[in-house]
């Protein structure tokens, strides 16, 4: 009896549903110096599946599947900005699946919760609540905090860079997948306000170059350098810009998720509509 409990253990302890050996097996074929024909008879199995755990150095089961798995209904730019508008506002599930659908308008909860299970983001601790969409919040006026993240893919070497804007009491979202370059940062507002029905009355961002000019950090005047592409951009639209000291550089990744209450959260909250 003892005997089939353990062996019950061993079974249990088992990756894949297929493998023919246990763990506790495999480490001894791996300490044998016998031939593979004699421990494929003591074993019950092939000689090819002795060879193969004689050459690797542990005795667990190689992940099944493919390496880098991919969304079949979500691109990768969609997971980068789905990623990036976890992390800064930290909305529960529902929450954030109402206010993506505006962007991603094919985008179901399953494709949602099994992006954020595939990157490390479903759970993330305390979310943040957020206020209902009624007509008063709907009424505006709407200033939307602007962003350049950059996302680490859990098994990805590169960083994916993003700009994001989250509306400050709606959470509504737009993002694209674009180098924080301040031709890029003009070019994605005009775009914002293209997508965004409702007049945009103000804009914040931290002061980085994609943004301002660095020296506005210190209030110093500028003539000789010119206008910023960005402030150029927000004139045109009649956009108020506000700007904020950088805050932070990490990258939007689980680990950061995990101990980060996101850049959105330390900029001074809009005024109740």
């Amino acid at each position: 009896m003892g005997r089939e409990r353990e062996r019950g253990r061993e079974l249990a302890s088992r990756t894949h549903g297929s493998a023919t050996t246990t763990p506790s097996v495999r480490e001894a074929i791996q300490a044998s110096e016998e031939k593979n024909t004699v421990l494929a008879k003591r074993y019950g199995v092939d000689r090819k599946t002795i060879a193969k755990w004689k050459a690797r150095k542990f005795s667990s089961d190689v992940r099944m599947g493919p390496k880098n798995p991919r969304s079949k209904f979500l691109t990768l730019d969609d997971e980068v900005i789905i990623l990036a508008y976890r992390w800064r506002t930290r909305l529960s599930l529902d929450d954030s699946l109402v206010r993506l659908r505006r962007l991603m308008p094919q985008l179901s909860r399953s494709a949602l919760y099994r992006c954020l299970e595939r990157h490390g983001l479903s759970k993330i601790g305390r979310t943040n609540v957020s206020p209902p969409l009624t007509s008063a919040s709907l009424a505006g006026p709407y200033r939307f905090e602007i962003t350049a993240n950059d996302v680490a893919l859990p098994g990805d070497v590169l960083r994916v860079p993003v700009f994001l804007a989250v509306e400050e009491v709606t959470k509504h979202a737009y993002g694209e997948v674009a180098e924080a370059t301040p031709e890029n940062a003009a070019a994605f507002l005009a775009r914002l306000v293209a997508e965004f029905p409702q007049k945009i009355d103000a804009v914040t961002t931290d002061i980085r170059p994609a943004f301002a000019h660095l020296r506005e950090a210190f209030g110093e005047d500028m003539p000789a350098i010119g206008p910023h592409p960005f402030a150029v951009a927000c004139s045109a639209k009649g956009i108020v810009h506000k700007r904020t000291p950088l805050l932070s550089r990490k990258p939007v990744s689980a680990e950061t998720a995990q101990t980060s209450q996101g850049l959105s959260l330390d900029i001074p909250a809009a005024p109740g509509r």
